[in-house]
């Protein structure tokens, strides 16, 4: 899903809301045709305390504590795993 730019315009005793010609194009819309969009979402900001506390529990697992090289280990991987939709 891409990411639009849209304009609030004022129009007598209603608003409109202009979108690039793209937005009409992807969505395949017709003059005067009538298209539900949602709410937009409100970012979320992250929590930083939360993100520090998932990462420290992560770390007390030590379920990658076994591997010496990480760079061999990770080619290995990359090696052994075949590409999606490619035999």
């Amino acid at each position: 899903m891409s990411n639009y730019i849209a304009t609030v315009v004022k129009t007598g005793n209603s608003y409109a809301l202009r979108v690039p010609k793209q937005y009409i194009e992807a969505a395949r819309l017709k003059l005067g045709q009538k298209a539900t969009i949602g709410l937009p979402l409100p970012d979320k900001k992250q929590d930083r305390n939360k993100v520090q506390d998932i990462i420290r529990q992560l770390q007390q697992t030590e379920i990658y504590k076994d591997i010496k090289d990480p760079a061999a280990w990770q080619r290995a991987v990359r090696k052994d795993r075949p590409l999606p939709g490619r035999r």
